[in-house]
């Protein structure tokens, strides 16, 4: 957390409040979130340069600015990036604050200090140490059903770890692959290799309406999650499975009951009825 939609989200916001600004100058008052930086160097490259472009790939919002090189910023567990309304205070647990060119503070707040900051070439975005190894985007036109087919094929992990491995498909989090996995009906417990080529087909339709939905409500704010705008997301209200654990499944016609467990340290959450184990 954030998740895909949740840093698409801030994408957008960011698109329609900085883009075009010039950051005047930049601070980064803790260098444990600046990768390969020091303080100084950070400062010194980001000022002058103008926000010509923000993009993203899987979690990793990329920021591309004027002569060639591209801010990227990985918000990880409680990581924010928003613009202040001038005149207001910056708020606790900032570690990075960039001053635009029209008098507001563009604020990087981490409070568990998880997030990272990293400058690239643009043209070498993939030698980018927040970039590497990382898969095809959730949302990418170039992932099809053939696509995921194989990738799942080599994999017989269960599919909940399968989802979360960054290296397969880029942008998918605990929370997105619980909802996933309820709406395929699939397990968390199913090995990855054993599904065929109508249930790969099934589970890419889902991770893009799932993800799709999930922007449409601007995110979830479980905890520290905010928009590029300052404010909460909504699809929180909408969850299926994820942090219903007791409660009633929210599908039509079933009875079950919620459980969870976990998976590598982290919860999923699932309705047996629905997700029954495979045999």
């Amino acid at each position: 957390m954030p998740e895909l939609p949740e840093v698409e989200t801030v994408r957008r916001d960011l698109a329609e409040s900085v883009l075009g600004l010039v950051i005047d100058s930049a601070e980064a008052y803790d260098e444990m979130i600046l990768v390969g930086l020091t303080a100084g160097q950070f400062a010194r490259r980001l000022a002058g340069k103008q926000i010509v472009d923000i993009r993203r790939s899987g979690k990793v919002l990329i920021i591309e600015l004027s002569g060639g090189e591209c801010l990227l910023v990985h918000l990880r567990m409680t990581g924010r990036l928003y613009p202040l309304p001038m005149g207001q205070a910056v708020p606790d647990h900032t570690r990075a604050v960039f001053h635009l060119s029209d008098g507001r503070k563009l604020v990087f707040v981490n409070p568990r200090r998880l997030g990272r900051l990293e400058i690239a070439d643009c043209d070498r975005l993939a030698e980018a140490k927040l970039l590497r190894k990382m898969g095809i985007d959730a949302l990418s036109e170039e992932l099809d059903e053939q696509v995921v087919g194989e990738m799942l094929r080599p994999h017989s992990i269960v599919l909940k770890q399968w989802l979360l491995d960054q290296s397969h498909i880029a942008g998918l989090g605990n929370i997105y692959a619980s909802e996933i996995l309820h709406r395929c009906r699939l397990h968390p417990d199913t090995p990855a290799n054993t599904l065929d080529a109508r249930a790969a087909r099934k589970l890419l339709r889902t991770i893009r309406r799932v993800l799709e939905e999930a922007i449409k409500w601007r995110g979830t704010t479980v905890s520290d999650y905010v928009t590029g705008r300052g404010v909460p997301g909504e699809f929180q209200k909408r969850l299926r499975v994820y942090g219903r654990e007791g409660k009633r499944c929210r599908c039509r016609n079933c009875s079950g009951v919620i459980v969870r467990t976990t998976h590598a340290g982290r919860s999923t959450y699932y309705c047996p009825q629905c997700q029954p184990a495979a045999r």
